[in-house]
């Protein structure tokens, strides 16, 4: 008589499964709290954050048939990350009313490389256009650039005309034709301090700050555009390319985690010692699952998460999907409307307006 063979139970495997899965997780939850600066692991590890959610929610749905422990594990898992949820989709009102709207826009050089497709400087023209004729009463600027020469690209004086005759400009890089490359903050309103978020040593740190008088009422703008991730999206979305480039796409993401972890410590010092109420704008290079992106947050409220609509995405390329244009704001503002301009695609990111008023927020 041949002996049939016992099947042992999955049932051991699958709950060892589920403990690594949420240990795990729970490290990854966490590493948005840790600076890449002291561990650049901890960069890599966020990244994974939107996986994880998609990986508990899949895993919620195919245990809702036991409704057993598997079901309550997931539950959890997704009720611990629900900042990051709600850091990834959003669905708000408009509400009436705003004082104040602000524009951020990161316009790469108004498309004045020669390797894009601009004949006759026609995007530029549109989104120079854009820029001027859009309402917000302050605007700002990331890859800002004005040449002084040139009838398309003197921007400044086209803004200054327009009405925004408040400025500053921190100019980083001048051309051999004396064109300027750097951040910009325009504004309608009368600016009483201008500075930069500087390091130890002196260095900028990529964002600056202008403080802006609107009646009685001084708020403060910051315009930040922090380290480059300097990645090609070729390497990312090939998958042949991947395989040969992936330790240096590596590299430079773990250099870009530490570098920007710098930058961020650096404006959250500047901010934790503002008087004033604080709206700040700005390309971060960072997923909103991030520690720059925590670290910001920790003091600052987010526009998006506050009165965005849908995911946010904010990068208009390849990597499509990647919401690394922000607004931050106050708690002593509150906001009415916020919107990723996804029809105005002549940069490599969408414009964003926020509208905010002064009156304490419900």
């Amino acid at each position: 008589m041949v002996k049939k063979k016992s099947i042992k139970p999955k049932q051991p495997i699958r709950n060892t499964f589920r403990i690594a899965l949420l240990l795990f997780t729970g490290v990854c939850y966490l590493s948005v709290l840790v600076s890449p600066g002291f561990f650049w692991l901890f960069g890599f590890l966020a990244l994974t954050i939107p996986i994880l959610l998609a990986v508990h929610f899949t895993l919620l749905i195919l245990a809702i048939p036991q409704f057993g422990r598997p079901f309550f594990m997931h539950l959890a898992a997704l009720a611990v990350g629900f900042m990051f949820i709600n850091a990834t989709i959003s669905y708000n009102r408009d509400s009436e009313g705003g004082e104040l709207k602000v524009l951020s826009y990161n316009v790469r050089v108004f498309n004045n490389y020669s390797t894009l497709s601009n004949e006759n400087h026609s995007s530029s023209k549109k989104m120079i256009g854009w820029t001027v004729k859009n309402d917000a009463q302050i605007k700002c600027f990331q890859e800002y650039y004005n040449n002084d020469k040139s009838e398309v690209f003197n921007v400044k004086n086209k803004l200054i005309k327009a009405g925004w005759k408040y400025t500053y400009e921190k100019i980083v890089l001048r051309d051999r034709a004396r064109a300027e490359f750097g951040l910009a903050i325009f504004s309608k309103y009368r600016i009483v301090k201008k500075g930069e978020i500087k390091g130890k040593n002196g260095e900028f740190l990529n964002s600056i700050y202008a403080d802006v008088l609107k009646g009685k009422d001084t708020v403060r703008i910051y315009c930040s555009h922090l380290e480059s991730m300097s990645i090609n999206e070729e390497n990312v979305v090939n998958t042949e390319r991947l395989a040969k480039s992936y330790k240096d796409t590596g590299w430079r993401l773990r250099s870009g985690f530490v570098a920007r972890s710098a930058q961020v410590q650096a404006l959250v010092e500047n901010i934790a010692k503002c008087p004033y109420k604080i709206i700040l704008c700005g390309d971060l290079n960072e997923l909103p699952y991030s520690y720059a992106y925590f670290s910001l947050h920790r003091k600052l409220e987010n526009a998006f998460e506050e009165a965005g609509k849908g995911f946010g995405f904010s990068f208009n390329g390849k990597l499509f999907f990647l919401r690394i244009d922000n607004q931050f704001f106050s708690e002593d503002l509150r906001i009415h409307d916020f919107i990723t301009h996804r029809d105005i695609n002549y940069s490599d990111h969408f414009p964003l307006t926020a509208s905010y008023s002064w009156e304490i927020r419900d």
